[in-house]
């Protein structure tokens, strides 16, 4: 967004710029989704409520507008947010046979502030990816 000096709270529409859809699949539904989804929160060290299961409103992330103090500053500015995906695949131990499969899943989330022309000078892929798609090239 183009920001004047003169704007003073300004408001972000943020976009979507990919939709990460959970999902779980084995090789037999002796294995349910909740048991997977619980294995893989215990491996995370994290609550299964905080994964995006299958199914749930949250899986298609809803994006509110952010409205933020530009402080007199005047350029291109870019409000981003992101979410930790995963992608696994296991192998469960089951009588009789081994049952595979996989899941997507996405958990947290991380924002960032970023002023086009201004290195933000850090190692995050999600937060350079946002200033390129925003601001073109990052000078390094």
């Amino acid at each position: 967004m183009n920001v004047r000096e003169s704007d003073g709270w300004v408001t972000f529409h943020p976009g979507l710029v990919r939709n990460i859809a959970p999902q779980v699949s084995t090789s037999d539904d002796r294995v349910s989704e909740s048991q997977v989804l619980a294995a893989l929160a215990k491996r995370l060290k994290r609550d299964v409520e905080q994964l995006a299961a299958p199914g749930e409103e949250s899986a298609d992330r809803r994006r509110y507008p952010v409205r933020v103090d530009s402080h007199g500053h005047a350029g291109r500015f870019v409000e981003a947010e992101a979410v930790q995906a995963v992608d696994a695949s296991f192998t469960v131990a089951c009588p009789g046979r081994d049952v595979h499969g996989s899941v997507s899943t996405w958990f947290g989330g991380g924002s960032a502030s970023l002023a086009c022309g201004v290195n933000p000078h850090v190692k995050e892929s999600w937060i350079q990816e946002a200033y390129r798609l925003t601001c073109g090239p990052l000078s390094l």
